[in-house]
C-alpha cells in the first residue's frame, strides 16, 4: 500500500491543527468647492491650520500658557483614560504639569478629516504621535476634536484622546493557537498518528511535524506551517509531506472552534479537499470532525477523531 496525501486527509492530520497627552491637529486641506465657481480663499480654513501650527509650537517648546490661549474659557479635555479637564486654567496647569516631568515631550498629528458642521462649529479627527521622552518608544492614538469660532476667533472648545492604537503582530494574531504548542498523539484501528508543534524562531509561526503510523510498519511523515496572512486578514497554513504532496488551508474561529477549508494535491494529480471543526476540549485534547473529504473523484466518509496531549517522558 503506498502512503500518499490522500491518507494523510484521510488520517485527520495533515491539515488539521500610558500616560495621556492630548492631541492637536495639523490642518492642511483645502474645502471642496461647488462646480463651475472659482475657488474662493478660505480663510477659516488658514486661520485653523495657523492655530495648530501655533499649538503645536507651543507644545514642543513646553509653552502651557500659550497652549492655553487656544481654548475657550469653558473647554474640555478628555484623556485616553476618560479623565477630564474643565476649563481654560485647569488646561493650563495640566499642560504646565506634563512639561515639568517631561520638559523633552514632542507631538506630530496625522489628520484624517475635518468637516465644517456651521460657520461658526468645525469637528476634526486624526492621530497623534507623542514622545514624551527622546529614549522611549512613543505611542500613536487617535482623537476628536472641536473648533468654535468665538469674537472672528477660532478656539478649542473639547478634545477627546482615545486609547492607543497597538499593531498587532504575527504572533499576536497566533496567540489563540498556541494551546496547540505541545506533543499530540490519536491512534485508531487503522493508523497512529504522532504531532509535534512549536513556535518558529521567529516567533511568527506555529511550525507541526507529523509522522503517520500505519498498522504493518508504513509511515508517512510532513510538515505544516501555520502563520498570519495579512493580505487576507486571516491564519493560513502550508503542509507538506515526505512523498510530495502538500496543501494549504484558511482558519476561522466561529463560535470558540476553528473551522479549517482546506485544500491540497496527491503525488499523482490528483486534488484533495476536507472541511474541519477543530474544537478544544480540554488543555490536554481536542477534537476533529472532518467532512467533506474528497480525494480525485472518490469521497470519503465522515471522520471525527479525539487527541490528546503526549504526557512528558519520564525524568
Amino acid at each position: 500500500m503506498r502512503i500518499t496525501f490522500s491518507l494523510a486527509v484521510a488520517s485527520g492530520l495533515l491539515i488539521g491543527l500610558s500616560s495621556s497627552v492630548w492631541t492637536v491637529p495639523r490642518l492642511a486641506q483645502s474645502q471642496e468647492t461647488k462646480p463651475g465657481k472659482p475657488a474662493a480663499a478660505d480663510t477659516d480654513q488658514d486661520d485653523l491650520a495657523a492655530s495648530a501650527q501655533a499649538f503645536e509650537t507651543a507644545f514642543n517648546k513646553g509653552d502651557a500658557k500659550s497652549i492655553a490661549s487656544q481654548f475657550t474659557e469653558t473647554a474640555e479635555v478628555v484623556d485616553e483614560d476618560g479623565n477630564v479637564v474643565q476649563g481654560r486654567g485647569a488646561i493650563e496647569a495640566r499642560f504646565a504639569e506634563l512639561f515639568k516631568a517631561w520638559p523633552k515631550a514632542r507631538i506630530s498629528v496625522e489628520l484624517t478629516s475635518l468637516r465644517k458642521l456651521s460657520p461658526d462649529v468645525a469637528v476634526e479627527d486624526g492621530f497623534s504621535q507623542t514622545e514624551l521622552d527622546p529614549e522611549s518608544p512613543g505611542s500613536r492614538s487617535p482623537y476628536t476634536l472641536v473648533h468654535l469660532k468665538r469674537g472672528g476667533k477660532w478656539l478649542i472648545a473639547s478634545i477627546r484622546d482615545f486609547p492607543e492604537e497597538k499593531e498587532l503582530t504575527a504572533h499576536d494574531h497566533l496567540q489563540p493557537l498556541e494551546w496547540l504548542v505541545g506533543d499530540w498523539v490519536d491512534q485508531s484501528t487503522d493508523a497512529k498518528v504522532e504531532t509535534s508543534c512549536k513556535w518558529a524562531d521567529d516567533g511568527n509561526f506555529l511550525i507541526q511535524e507529523f509522522v503517520i503510523k500505519l498498522r504493518g510498519g508504513q509511515e508517512s511523515r510532513g510538515t505544516q506551517r501555520i502563520g498570519w496572512d495579512p493580505l487576507r486578514k486571516t491564519i493560513r497554513a502550508w503542509a507538506f509531506d515526505h512523498s510530495g504532496g502538500f496543501g494549504e488551508s484558511t482558519w476561522t474561529l466561529v463560535d470558540g472552534s476553528w473551522v479549517i477549508k482546506a485544500e491540497g494535491v496527491t503525488p499523482d494529480g490528483r486534488v484533495a479537499s476536507v472541511t474541519r471543526v477543530l474544537t478544544q476540549k480540554g488543555i490536554d485534547h481536542f477534537q476533529l470532525d472532518s467532512t467533506q473529504r474528497l480525494v480525485g473523484q472518490e469521497l470519503l466518509p465522515d471522520s471525527s477523531v479525539r487527541v490528546v496531549r503526549r504526557p512528558p517522558a519520564p525524568q
